[in-house]
């Protein structure tokens, strides 16, 4: 399975697993559309605070429980009013603990509709 052609040659790190089981995204809008599974990369955001070709760029931040989602949601408004979940597996790309608990990162394989996993489960 390949990532985004510009994806660095190191990412995701070599200690990401396989991603499995339920995962939760903040997203703007329900149903999901594709524009609440942009990277940073793709959006073009983030140049400064992870470099211009970071890792972290070329992933989505999820979360594996609800309460942490609705949480991150509480703290960080601006990133959606909704909660979106999928049931991922190893088809679907690779998953790292990232930033402070339990914020995870996603890096999907590249062909992946992202979109069409997550169905809404919390809108606030």
């Amino acid at each position: 399975m390949n990532y985004s052609k510009d994806c660095p040659k190191d990412c995701p790190p070599v200690d990401a697993v396989d991603v499995q089981g339920s995962i939760f995204r903040i997203v703007r809008q329900c149903p999901p559309a594709g524009s609440d599974f942009q990277t940073h990369a793709e959006t073009g955001k983030a140049l400064t605070a992870v470099g211009k070709r970071g890792c972290l760029r070329f992933g989505l931040s999820v979360f594996n429980r609800l309460d942490d989602a609705a949480h991150h949601r509480e703290l960080f408004p601006a990133l959606g009013k909704s909660i979106a979940m999928a049931t991922l597996n190893a088809a679907h790309g690779k998953a790292k603990a990232t930033g402070k608990p339990p914020h995870q990162t996603w890096w999907p394989y590249e062909g992946v509709d992202r979109a069409a996993l997550f169905s809404c489960v919390d809108s606030a």
